[in-house]
């Protein structure tokens, strides 16, 4: 979901157990040259098959284990989930909707689903409703409230471990 905390726990993760970090978006920004906002304005079908290419660009060119920070719908979408599990060791960070909503709030910057939406609350309600089934399907599950660098250890240690022999990624 959006301000799960993604970004913010995968940027510590990888600097914690020297990993490569990959944040989705900011790839896609980099490769399209437009923040997501603007992506967005294509509509978003046309947002999810340009996430969906950068998504099997980056498992294509990954050749040890890495941290990739996706976005909250790049599961739900195309056979997505399927390639991060097959790729790597999916995390959801279940995030309850009171802390996403004041995450939202102190960061400031409104996500393009949410933007110019009058109960944004309700919106997230209804979103996780529809992704649920996806997140649920994750290796791991976090309640991202409760987590902390030591949380993630077991998760790091056992992926590398397997991963780093067969040259696959860790999707985050």
């Amino acid at each position: 979901m959006p301000a799960a905390g993604k970004t913010y726990w995968g940027k510590h993760l990888s600097e914690a157990h020297n990993l490569p970090f990959i944040d989705l978006d900011q790839y896609l920004i980099k490769r399209e040259q437009q923040d997501i906002a603007q992506l967005f304005t294509y509509g978003e079908d046309w947002f999810r098959g340009k996430e969906h290419a950068a998504l099997i660009e980056i498992i294509g060119m990954v050749d040890r284990p890495t941290i990739v920070a996706t976005g909250g719908g790049t599961p739900c979408f195309f056979n997505n989930l399927r390639q991060m599990q097959r790729a790597g060791t999916t995390v959801y960070l279940k995030t309850n909707i009171e802390t996403l909503v004041s995450r939202l709030v102190v960061d400031g910057e409104m996500r393009p689903l949410l933007r110019g939406k009058y109960n944004v609350t309700a919106i997230l309600e209804q979103m996780l409703a529809t992704r649920s089934s996806y997140y649920e399907q994750a290796k791991y599950i976090l309640q991202s409230e409760n987590i902390s660098l030591s949380t993630f250890d077991k998760i790091i240690l056992e992926c590398t471990n397997r991963h780093s022999q067969q040259g696959l990624s860790l999707q985050w």
